[in-house]
């Protein structure tokens, strides 16, 4: 497993929540209102299993997914349980109808809000760290959480172990607080690749 020392860890943090607040600004225009985001923390596991997602492992849970590639790749994913991703976009939508009469709109609109945030992640990641990252189209899926990360993953994408690192985003909004994650599934090799970007980008910056 991977062993980042505090300031590594903090780096990341950091470069991930510079995505974040930009993600934050362009939902708040997009739909009109404050809209404010947070990480308050970024964990590493080894197994899906360790996660919190993974607690109710029969819950339905909405995910919006794109692959990337450059010095390090892997899959990136915007997942909420099913109940919250529909209040996010009732929220966001300002349409007062019951939850259940949503689901047509979750998909394109989850997609669309999916795609602001993982590509300002990434590309926070790219700018600090002057390595080019391609993504591919966003894609989404409804499934069971256990069933999250399948066949469709990077873990099989690649033939190795995988390892996620976990964001608790929380959407502030004007209605109420809305939890989701933002997943990166990438195998060790990637991530060994993200920390030594980022050792050479502290010790630039450091002098």
């Amino acid at each position: 497993m991977i062993d980042l020392t505090e300031l590594e860890h903090d780096t990341i943090s950091e470069l991930i929540n510079i995505g974040v607040g930009r993600a934050a600004s362009s939902l708040s225009e997009m739909v009109e209102q404050p809209v404010e985001l947070t990480v308050p923390r970024i964990t590493f596991v080894e197994r899906f299993s360790d996660t919190d997602l993974a607690k109710a492992p029969t819950e339905i849970v909405s995910a919006v997914s794109q692959t990337f590639d450059g010095p390090f790749k892997g899959e990136a994913m915007l997942v909420f349980p099913e109940e919250r991703s529909l209040e996010l976009v009732r929220s966001l939508l300002k349409v007062d109808v019951p939850l259940e009469a949503l689901t047509d709109l979750e998909q394109e609109a989850l997609m669309e809000v999916g795609n602001i945030i993982l590509n300002a992640c990434l590309g926070s990641i790219s700018n600090v760290l002057g390595e080019p990252i391609n993504c591919s189209m966003p894609s989404f899926r409804k499934r069971e959480s256990r069933s999250l990360l399948d066949q469709d993953g990077a873990s099989s994408q690649t033939g190795k172990k995988p390892v996620l690192m976990i964001l608790h985003v929380q959407f502030m909004l004007r209605q109420n607080d809305i939890d989701g994650y933002v997943l990166f599934v990438m195998d060790l090799d990637s991530i060994q690749m993200l920390r030594e970007l980022v050792r050479r980008f502290l010790a630039n910056s450091l002098g």
